[in-house]
Protein backbone atom coordinates (compact mmCIF):
# COMPACT_ATOMS: atom_id res chain seq x y z
CA UNK A 1 0.00 0.00 0.00
CA UNK A 2 2.85 2.34 0.84
CA UNK A 3 4.48 1.66 -2.52
CA UNK A 4 1.18 2.30 -4.24
CA UNK A 5 0.86 5.68 -2.50
CA UNK A 6 4.38 6.61 -3.55
CA UNK A 7 3.52 5.60 -7.10
CA UNK A 8 0.40 7.70 -7.04
CA UNK A 9 2.39 10.63 -5.70
CA UNK A 10 4.93 10.21 -8.48
CA UNK A 11 2.19 10.07 -11.09
CA UNK A 12 0.64 13.16 -9.56
CA UNK A 13 3.97 14.99 -9.80
CA UNK A 14 4.35 13.96 -13.46
CA UNK A 15 0.82 15.10 -14.17
CA UNK A 16 1.54 18.40 -12.43
CA UNK A 17 4.69 18.83 -14.54
CA UNK A 18 2.90 18.05 -17.79
CA UNK A 19 0.20 20.52 -16.86
CA UNK A 20 2.69 23.18 -15.82
CA UNK A 21 4.70 23.11 -19.05
CA UNK A 22 1.93 24.09 -21.47
CA UNK A 23 0.67 26.57 -18.87
CA UNK A 24 4.08 28.25 -18.94
CA UNK A 25 4.00 28.43 -22.72
CA UNK A 26 0.45 29.76 -22.54
CA UNK A 27 1.44 32.68 -20.30
CA UNK A 28 1.71 36.15 -21.75
CA UNK A 29 0.50 37.56 -25.06
CA UNK A 30 0.64 35.82 -28.44
CA UNK A 31 4.15 37.06 -29.24
CA UNK A 32 5.51 35.94 -25.86
CA UNK A 33 3.85 32.55 -26.33
CA UNK A 34 5.40 32.22 -29.79
CA UNK A 35 8.87 32.99 -28.45
CA UNK A 36 8.38 30.47 -25.62
CA UNK A 37 7.23 27.79 -28.06
CA UNK A 38 10.19 28.47 -30.35
CA UNK A 39 12.60 28.29 -27.42
CA UNK A 40 11.16 24.89 -26.46
CA UNK A 41 11.58 23.63 -30.04
CA UNK A 42 15.18 24.80 -30.18
CA UNK A 43 15.96 23.08 -26.90
CA UNK A 44 14.91 19.80 -28.52
CA UNK A 45 17.14 20.37 -31.58
CA UNK A 46 20.13 21.53 -29.55
CA UNK A 47 19.62 25.04 -30.89
CA UNK A 48 20.14 23.92 -34.48
CA UNK A 49 17.92 25.21 -37.28
CA UNK A 50 17.81 24.03 -40.91
CA UNK A 51 16.76 26.69 -43.41
CA UNK A 52 16.44 27.11 -47.18
CA UNK A 53 15.40 30.24 -49.08
CA UNK A 54 16.00 31.45 -52.61
CA UNK A 55 18.50 34.06 -51.41
CA UNK A 56 22.15 33.86 -52.44
CA UNK A 57 24.20 32.77 -49.45
CA UNK A 58 26.04 36.14 -49.14
CA UNK A 59 22.65 37.81 -48.54
CA UNK A 60 22.22 35.66 -45.43
CA UNK A 61 25.69 36.35 -44.03
CA UNK A 62 24.47 39.17 -41.79
CA UNK A 63 20.74 38.53 -41.71
CA UNK A 64 20.82 35.07 -40.13
CA UNK A 65 23.27 36.06 -37.36
CA UNK A 66 21.01 39.05 -36.59
CA UNK A 67 18.10 36.65 -36.15
CA UNK A 68 20.15 34.45 -33.80
CA UNK A 69 21.25 37.54 -31.87
CA UNK A 70 17.62 38.56 -31.40
CA UNK A 71 16.79 35.05 -30.17
CA UNK A 72 19.97 33.55 -28.60
CA UNK A 73 18.37 30.14 -28.09
CA UNK A 74 18.85 29.69 -31.87
CA UNK A 75 22.50 28.71 -31.68
CA UNK A 76 23.26 27.73 -35.27
CA UNK A 77 21.53 27.95 -38.65
CA UNK A 78 22.54 25.68 -41.50
CA UNK A 79 21.53 27.29 -44.78
CA UNK A 80 21.30 26.12 -48.37
CA UNK A 81 19.87 28.01 -51.30
CA UNK A 82 17.23 26.31 -53.45
CA UNK A 83 16.58 28.36 -56.57
CA UNK A 84 14.37 28.23 -59.65
CA UNK A 85 11.48 25.77 -59.77
CA UNK A 86 13.15 22.42 -60.55
CA UNK A 87 14.14 21.43 -56.99
CA UNK A 88 10.63 22.04 -55.67
CA UNK A 89 9.06 19.66 -58.15
CA UNK A 90 11.56 17.01 -57.08
CA UNK A 91 10.96 17.69 -53.37
CA UNK A 92 7.21 17.35 -53.92
CA UNK A 93 7.61 13.99 -55.66
CA UNK A 94 9.83 12.78 -52.81
CA UNK A 95 7.37 14.04 -50.20
CA UNK A 96 4.52 12.12 -51.84
CA UNK A 97 6.75 9.02 -51.70
CA UNK A 98 7.35 9.49 -47.97
CA UNK A 99 10.68 11.36 -47.95
CA UNK A 100 10.66 14.85 -46.42
CA UNK A 101 12.83 17.78 -47.57
CA UNK A 102 15.85 18.33 -45.31
CA UNK A 103 14.77 21.78 -44.05
CA UNK A 104 12.61 22.99 -41.17
CA UNK A 105 12.14 26.47 -42.65
CA UNK A 106 11.75 26.33 -46.38
CA UNK A 107 10.58 28.77 -49.02
CA UNK A 108 8.75 27.02 -51.86
CA UNK A 109 8.79 28.47 -55.39
CA UNK A 110 5.55 30.31 -56.04
CA UNK A 111 4.68 28.02 -58.94
CA UNK A 112 4.47 25.04 -56.56
CA UNK A 113 2.86 26.51 -53.45
CA UNK A 114 -0.70 25.58 -54.41
CA UNK A 115 0.38 22.01 -55.18
CA UNK A 116 2.17 21.65 -51.84
CA UNK A 117 -0.93 22.87 -50.01
CA UNK A 118 -3.15 20.49 -51.94
CA UNK A 119 -0.88 17.57 -51.02
CA UNK A 120 -1.04 18.45 -47.32
CA UNK A 121 2.61 19.49 -47.14
CA UNK A 122 1.70 22.74 -45.35
CA UNK A 123 -0.14 23.13 -42.04
CA UNK A 124 -1.80 25.99 -40.22
CA UNK A 125 0.73 28.14 -38.30
CA UNK A 126 0.63 27.72 -34.51
CA UNK A 127 -0.40 31.34 -33.90
CA UNK A 128 -2.61 33.89 -35.64
CA UNK A 129 -0.59 36.55 -37.48
CA UNK A 130 -3.35 39.06 -36.78
CA UNK A 131 -3.03 38.40 -33.06
CA UNK A 132 0.77 38.47 -33.21
CA UNK A 133 0.59 41.82 -34.99
CA UNK A 134 -1.10 43.30 -31.92
CA UNK A 135 1.75 42.35 -29.61
CA UNK A 136 5.04 42.68 -31.50
CA UNK A 137 7.72 44.63 -29.59
CA UNK A 138 7.51 48.41 -29.45
CA UNK A 139 9.45 50.14 -32.19
CA UNK A 140 9.00 47.37 -34.74
CA UNK A 141 6.97 48.17 -37.85
CA UNK A 142 3.59 46.47 -38.01
CA UNK A 143 2.76 43.71 -40.48
CA UNK A 144 1.25 45.03 -43.70
CA UNK A 145 -2.22 43.47 -44.16
CA UNK A 146 -1.50 43.01 -47.87
CA UNK A 147 1.15 40.44 -47.02
CA UNK A 148 -1.01 38.43 -44.64
CA UNK A 149 -3.00 35.54 -46.03
CA UNK A 150 -6.69 36.23 -45.19
CA UNK A 151 -7.01 32.59 -44.09
CA UNK A 152 -3.85 32.81 -41.97
CA UNK A 153 -1.88 30.13 -43.81
CA UNK A 154 1.19 32.17 -44.77
CA UNK A 155 2.99 35.46 -44.33
CA UNK A 156 4.71 37.28 -47.19
CA UNK A 157 8.01 38.55 -45.86
CA UNK A 158 9.93 40.51 -48.51
CA UNK A 159 9.45 43.44 -50.87
CA UNK A 160 10.56 42.44 -54.36
CA UNK A 161 10.53 45.46 -56.67
CA UNK A 162 11.22 45.21 -60.40
CA UNK A 163 12.58 47.76 -62.88
CA UNK A 164 14.92 48.22 -65.82
CA UNK A 165 18.70 47.74 -65.94
CA UNK A 166 21.17 48.83 -68.61
CA UNK A 167 24.82 48.99 -69.54
CA UNK A 168 25.84 52.69 -69.68
CA UNK A 169 28.66 51.95 -72.11
CA UNK A 170 26.12 50.73 -74.67
CA UNK A 171 23.14 53.01 -74.02
CA UNK A 172 23.61 56.61 -75.21
CA UNK A 173 22.93 59.43 -72.77
CA UNK A 174 19.36 60.58 -73.07
CA UNK A 175 18.27 57.10 -74.14
CA UNK A 176 18.40 55.46 -70.71
CA UNK A 177 15.42 53.10 -70.20
CA UNK A 178 13.92 55.08 -67.33
CA UNK A 179 10.38 54.30 -68.44
CA UNK A 180 8.62 51.09 -69.42
CA UNK A 181 8.01 52.58 -72.86
CA UNK A 182 11.76 52.41 -73.51
CA UNK A 183 11.35 48.65 -73.91
CA UNK A 184 9.02 49.33 -76.83
CA UNK A 185 11.46 51.66 -78.60
CA UNK A 186 12.36 50.29 -82.08
CA UNK A 187 16.01 51.25 -81.49
CA UNK A 188 16.24 48.29 -79.08
CA UNK A 189 14.40 45.81 -81.29
CA UNK A 190 15.87 42.36 -80.67
CA UNK A 191 18.48 43.81 -78.30
CA UNK A 192 16.90 43.62 -74.84
CA UNK A 193 16.20 40.83 -72.37
CA UNK A 194 13.18 39.80 -70.37
CA UNK A 195 12.78 36.82 -68.05
CA UNK A 196 10.53 33.94 -69.11
CA UNK A 197 9.66 33.62 -65.42
CA UNK A 198 6.93 36.16 -64.78
CA UNK A 199 7.89 39.32 -62.86
CA UNK A 200 4.76 41.38 -63.57
CA UNK A 201 2.03 39.75 -61.44
CA UNK A 202 1.57 42.99 -59.50
CA UNK A 203 0.67 44.80 -62.72
CA UNK A 204 -1.62 41.98 -63.83
CA UNK A 205 -3.44 42.07 -60.51
CA UNK A 206 -3.85 45.83 -60.06
CA UNK A 207 -6.97 47.12 -61.89
CA UNK A 208 -5.16 50.39 -62.66
CA UNK A 209 -2.32 48.67 -64.50
CA UNK A 210 -3.85 45.43 -65.79
CA UNK A 211 -4.89 46.45 -69.29
CA UNK A 212 -1.71 48.46 -69.76
CA UNK A 213 0.63 45.60 -68.83
CA UNK A 214 -1.10 43.11 -71.12
CA UNK A 215 -0.65 45.55 -73.99
CA UNK A 216 2.95 46.21 -72.93
CA UNK A 217 3.87 42.51 -72.88
CA UNK A 218 2.45 42.10 -76.37
CA UNK A 219 4.48 45.15 -77.39
CA UNK A 220 7.82 43.85 -76.09
CA UNK A 221 7.22 40.55 -77.87
CA UNK A 222 6.57 42.45 -81.09
CA UNK A 223 9.75 44.45 -80.43
CA UNK A 224 11.85 41.30 -80.44
CA UNK A 225 12.42 40.80 -76.72
CA UNK A 226 15.09 38.16 -76.15
CA UNK A 227 13.64 35.59 -73.78
CA UNK A 228 15.91 33.97 -71.23
CA UNK A 229 15.68 32.44 -67.78
CA UNK A 230 17.19 33.61 -64.52
CA UNK A 231 17.78 37.05 -63.06
CA UNK A 232 21.46 36.46 -62.38
CA UNK A 233 22.00 35.29 -65.96
CA UNK A 234 20.21 38.35 -67.32
CA UNK A 235 22.27 40.79 -65.26
CA UNK A 236 25.56 39.13 -66.22
CA UNK A 237 24.64 39.45 -69.89
CA UNK A 238 23.93 43.16 -69.42
CA UNK A 239 27.08 43.80 -67.35
CA UNK A 240 29.28 41.98 -69.87
CA UNK A 241 27.88 44.00 -72.76
CA UNK A 242 26.24 41.06 -74.49
CA UNK A 243 22.97 43.02 -74.34
CA UNK A 244 22.50 46.73 -73.63
CA UNK A 245 19.43 46.48 -71.43
CA UNK A 246 16.92 44.28 -69.62
CA UNK A 247 13.35 45.03 -68.65
CA UNK A 248 11.59 43.81 -65.51
CA UNK A 249 14.58 42.76 -63.40
CA UNK A 250 14.75 42.41 -59.64
CA UNK A 251 15.99 45.39 -57.67
CA UNK A 252 17.88 43.03 -55.35
CA UNK A 253 19.68 41.30 -58.21
CA UNK A 254 20.77 44.49 -59.97
CA UNK A 255 21.69 46.57 -56.94
CA UNK A 256 23.66 43.78 -55.32
CA UNK A 257 25.93 43.89 -58.39
CA UNK A 258 26.12 47.68 -58.30
CA UNK A 259 27.04 47.74 -54.60
CA UNK A 260 29.74 45.16 -55.25
CA UNK A 261 31.40 47.57 -57.65
CA UNK A 262 30.16 46.40 -61.05
CA UNK A 263 30.38 49.67 -63.00
CA UNK A 264 28.68 48.62 -66.23
CA UNK A 265 25.22 48.39 -64.66
CA UNK A 266 22.62 51.04 -63.94
CA UNK A 267 19.13 50.46 -62.55
CA UNK A 268 15.87 52.39 -62.24
CA UNK A 269 12.38 51.81 -60.89
CA UNK A 270 10.14 53.21 -63.63
CA UNK A 271 6.72 54.61 -62.80
CA UNK A 272 4.58 52.59 -62.01
CA UNK A 273 6.53 50.21 -59.78
CA UNK A 274 5.58 46.50 -59.57
CA UNK A 275 6.08 45.21 -56.05
CA UNK A 276 5.67 41.58 -55.08
CA UNK A 277 5.26 41.09 -51.34
CA UNK A 278 7.06 37.82 -51.71
CA UNK A 279 8.92 34.96 -50.04
CA UNK A 280 5.62 33.59 -48.78
CA UNK A 281 6.44 31.40 -45.83
CA UNK A 282 4.22 28.48 -44.92
CA UNK A 283 4.74 26.06 -42.04
CA UNK A 284 5.85 22.70 -43.45
CA UNK A 285 4.09 19.62 -42.10
CA UNK A 286 7.43 17.86 -41.61
CA UNK A 287 9.10 20.76 -39.81
CA UNK A 288 10.48 20.11 -36.34
CA UNK A 289 10.25 23.85 -35.67
CA UNK A 290 6.83 25.22 -36.69
CA UNK A 291 6.87 27.99 -34.08
CA UNK A 292 10.40 29.01 -35.08
CA UNK A 293 9.31 29.09 -38.71
CA UNK A 294 6.60 31.53 -37.74
CA UNK A 295 8.98 33.52 -35.54
CA UNK A 296 11.41 33.89 -38.46
CA UNK A 297 8.59 35.04 -40.76
CA UNK A 298 7.39 37.56 -38.18
CA UNK A 299 10.84 38.90 -37.32
CA UNK A 300 12.11 39.32 -40.87
CA UNK A 301 8.93 41.21 -41.79
CA UNK A 302 9.03 43.54 -38.79
CA UNK A 303 11.98 43.78 -36.41
CA UNK A 304 14.44 42.51 -39.03
CA UNK A 305 13.40 44.87 -41.84
CA UNK A 306 16.45 47.12 -41.60
CA UNK A 307 18.96 44.26 -41.78
CA UNK A 308 16.88 42.61 -44.53
CA UNK A 309 17.14 45.73 -46.67
CA UNK A 310 20.77 46.49 -45.91
CA UNK A 311 22.09 43.02 -46.68
CA UNK A 312 19.45 41.20 -48.74
CA UNK A 313 17.96 44.19 -50.63
CA UNK A 314 14.41 42.97 -49.99
CA UNK A 315 12.89 45.60 -47.67
CA UNK A 316 9.63 47.41 -48.35
CA UNK A 317 9.84 50.69 -50.32
CA UNK A 318 7.43 52.49 -47.97
CA UNK A 319 10.01 52.12 -45.18
CA UNK A 320 11.92 55.46 -45.13
CA UNK A 321 15.05 53.55 -44.10
CA UNK A 322 14.87 51.37 -47.22
CA UNK A 323 17.45 52.05 -49.92
CA UNK A 324 14.74 51.64 -52.54
CA UNK A 325 12.53 54.22 -50.82
CA UNK A 326 13.97 57.22 -52.73
CA UNK A 327 13.76 55.27 -56.01
CA UNK A 328 10.04 54.62 -55.50
CA UNK A 329 9.10 57.92 -53.86
CA UNK A 330 6.27 59.72 -55.64
CA UNK A 331 5.60 56.78 -57.97
CA UNK A 332 2.56 54.54 -58.14
CA UNK A 333 3.30 51.15 -56.59
CA UNK A 334 1.23 48.19 -57.80
CA UNK A 335 1.08 45.48 -55.14
CA UNK A 336 1.06 41.71 -55.50
CA UNK A 337 0.15 40.65 -51.99
CA UNK A 338 -1.69 37.71 -50.50
CA UNK A 339 -4.81 38.05 -52.66
CA UNK A 340 -2.64 38.31 -55.77
CA UNK A 341 -0.73 35.20 -54.71
CA UNK A 342 -3.96 33.20 -54.88
CA UNK A 343 -4.13 33.98 -58.60
CA UNK A 344 -0.45 33.32 -59.21
CA UNK A 345 -0.97 30.29 -61.46
CA UNK A 346 -3.54 32.18 -63.52
CA UNK A 347 -1.23 35.17 -64.02
CA UNK A 348 1.72 32.96 -64.91
CA UNK A 349 -0.27 31.07 -67.53
CA UNK A 350 -1.45 34.37 -68.98
CA UNK A 351 2.13 35.61 -69.17
CA UNK A 352 3.35 32.44 -70.86
CA UNK A 353 0.57 32.67 -73.42
CA UNK A 354 1.41 36.29 -74.21
CA UNK A 355 5.07 35.35 -74.70
CA UNK A 356 4.05 32.42 -76.88
CA UNK A 357 5.68 29.86 -74.59
CA UNK A 358 4.36 26.28 -74.52
CA UNK A 359 2.67 25.46 -71.25
CA UNK A 360 0.66 22.57 -69.86
CA UNK A 361 -3.02 23.40 -69.64
CA UNK A 362 -4.75 22.85 -66.28
CA UNK A 363 -7.07 19.87 -66.08
CA UNK A 364 -10.74 20.68 -66.33
CA UNK A 365 -12.77 19.95 -63.23
CA UNK A 366 -15.29 17.17 -63.69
Amino acid sequence: MKIRKQGLCALAMVGLFLFAVPSAFGAGNAYEQLVAASKAEMAKTGGKLRMSLDWPKPDTKNVLPAFSKAYPFIKSISYKREVGIGPFGQFLIQYKQGTNPPYDIMHIASEFQAQYWKEGAFVKPPFSYEELNKHIPAGWPKLDPRGMDPEGNFLSTTGNARGNAWNPTLVPKGKEPTSWDACLDPMWKGKFLIDTRNKYQAFQHDPKTREWILKWIKGVVANGAVLTRGQGTIMRKVASGEYPLACGVNYHTANRMIDKGVKNVKFVLPDPVPLEIGTRLYVAKWSKTPATTQLWALWITTGGQSVLEDYAYRGFPWDPASKKHPLAKGKYVAICGAECARKWDEYNREYQELLGLPAAKPKKKK
